[in-house]
């Protein structure tokens, strides 16, 4: 089973919302003034958010993103998180396990 950025993009949900994301910027977007205070703008946020997490888990990022869009935000900076694999979860717990029993000996 493939993961990672490729995998979520073949699933149908992903597909469908990224869709929706170019539908907005090619059909809304344009005749909207520019007013996003975030970089990356909120629509690329969502598709990196999506082609990073999948879709349930980039949807709800984006959404979390388009909250913070506002005069109470100051905006800035705002990349998408990096995922994390249960791998490197799975490594960082052993490793700590580790050395609290090295510290306990």
């Amino acid at each position: 089973m493939t993961s990672g950025p490729v995998a979520t993009l073949r699933s149908m949900p992903a597909r469908v919302v990224l869709g929706l994301v170019r539908f907005y910027r090619t059909w809304i977007s344009p005749y909207r003034l520019p007013t996003c205070r975030f970089m990356p703008t909120c629509s690329e946020y969502a598709t990196e958010a999506v082609q990073e997490h999948g879709a349930a888990k980039g949807v709800a990022l984006a959404l979390i993103r388009l909250a913070k869009c506002g005069p109470w935000h100051p905006g800035g900076w705002d990349p998408v998180p990096e995922r994390r694999h249960r791998h490197d979860e799975a490594c960082e717990n052993a490793s700590t396990a580790s050395d609290n029993v090295n510290r306990s000996s």
